[in-house]
């Protein structure tokens, strides 16, 4: 295993890499790598203009997943790209240098959790996830081991693999082709302070700017001079300021994207702090929430059948007419509620106060089915017992109780406001 000094000294070594790959000297005078309050990640030399060009790198520097290969097998698309990634790293070539520099461990719950970390974060469904995917893993291993075996590889290493690409991968286009990208790939996530944004470009003389992904940025087109480029190379992945520049000594950070902290803790292995886009699942179709509406004694199981079985009928010929059909999948978030929830229970007859009734004690019994409570969840998180991936999971859950706690905290500030008018009457 690579001592830590040595991967610093690695990745220290990328951007002077870079900038010989693209023929671009001046990166090092924009950007260097340093620990930042996310860690290891990219910052300003200098302040950075709105919109300038931080570096583009050509497509033949970037790893992407190759769907000949994806279409011809039912293996998952992290698993194949990391095979040609060891297959890569064993026998050279101009990416040896970003590979060298790729972190030597990436701790996230389905590759690297034991049961008890895992555990850890009291979700049945994250859990059962992260386990598929584990065993996807060890399925894939064995498929796959001929050709490991072929460059000196073992499943640790195919983990290692496929840990750093879940992580670090961004999609674009209409398939969701995954990218990973040498140097970008350095960006730390920010929901609120992201600075930074990327785009896949043609000529950087011809700049068209284009998503690079929907869950990675919004970009918008502008015609921007980038960086020094290879002779032939037309495509380009590239990062560039914000609209309000980065200041000098600032971490230049981009936003995954609207994402709850599903995937960042699954396959990023963290949780963003205060993610306003963390959401609850409350309920899985018109059934779930008439059948609550009963458990709540809102009304009989039988009259809630009778209301779910008029709300599909009415859901299909909206559909039929063109409309969305049945909403499925309805989640609440700490912004609010989703939009699905309303529509059924519209639907269903319900009116704001019993919409309101069931939305509490939906959330109460959700709350219910956690092991602990949240000052629980605090009082662990402080106390140091825990290791770094039982802290993760303790996080992980301790942000979906307190969407849940939202409407219980509404409801209550409705009743105390009520109680104030009539005192004040």
């Amino acid at each position: 295993m690579a001592t830590a000094s040595a991967e610093v000294d690695k990745a220290t070594a990328l951007l002077a890499w870079l900038a010989d790959a693209t023929n671009d000297p001046g990166i090092e005078s924009r950007v260097a790598l340093g620990e930042t309050r996310h860690g290891r990640g990219l910052v300003a030399v200098r302040n950075l203009v709105p919109g300038e060009v931080i570096f583009n790198v050509p497509f033949r520097l970037v790893l992407s997943e190759d769907h000949d290969e994806a279409d011809a097998s039912d293996l998952p698309w992290s698993a194949l790209m990391a095979a040609r990634l060891l297959e890569e790293r064993s026998r050279g070539g101009e990416r040896g240098r970003w590979i060298e520099s790729l972190p030597h461990l990436v701790s996230t719950p389905p590759l690297e959790y034991t049961d008890a970390e895992l555990a850890a974060c009291e979700d049945p469904k994250t859990i059962a996830e992260a386990r598929a995917t584990s065993e996807g893993h060890l399925a894939a291993y064995e498929a796959l081991k001929p050709r490991l075996d072929a460059v000196g590889c073992d499943e640790r290493d195919l983990r290692w693999a496929t840990g750093v690409l879940h992580s670090r991968c961004f999609t674009h286009g209409p398939r969701g082709t995954h990218l990973a990208v040498p140097g970008v790939d350095m960006c730390n996530h920010d929901f609120a302070g992201a600075n930074a944004e990327v785009a896949v470009v043609t000529s950087p003389e011809d700049v068209q700017g284009v998503r690079a992904t929907a869950e990675i940025a919004d970009v918008d087109e502008r015609e921007k001079t980038g960086g020094a480029r290879g002779d032939g190379d037309t495509m380009f992945f590239q990062l560039r300021a914000g609209d309000d520049g980065v200041e000098q000594g600032e971490e230049v950070t981009i936003s995954y994207g609207p994402w709850p902290n599903d995937p960042f803790f699954l396959y990023f292995g963290f949780v963003p702090e205060g993610n306003p886009n963390d959401a609850v699942v409350l309920f899985d179709d018109v059934d779930d929430v008439a059948m609550c509406a009963a458990r709540l004694d809102m009304m009989s199981i039988a009259e809630a059948g009778e209301r779910a079985a008029a709300a599909t009928v009415a859901f299909a010929e909206e559909e039929k007419d063109g409309g969305s059909g049945a909403p499925t999948r309805m989640v609440i978030t700490r912004e609010g509620i989703d939009e699905g929830m309303m529509r059924a229970c519209g639907a269903m007859g319900f009116d704001q106060d019993t919409f309101n009734a069931l939305l509490e004690g939906r959330c109460r019994e959700l709350l219910r089915l956690y092991p602990t409570k949240l000052k629980e969840d605090r009082g662990l998180l402080m106390s140091g017992t825990l290791t770094e991936n039982e802290a993760t999971s303790t996080l992980y859950k301790m942000s979906k109780k307190e969407v849940l706690l939202g409407p219980l905290a509404a409801a209550a500030a409705r009743q105390s406001g009520a109680a104030g008018t009539i005192i004040q009457a």
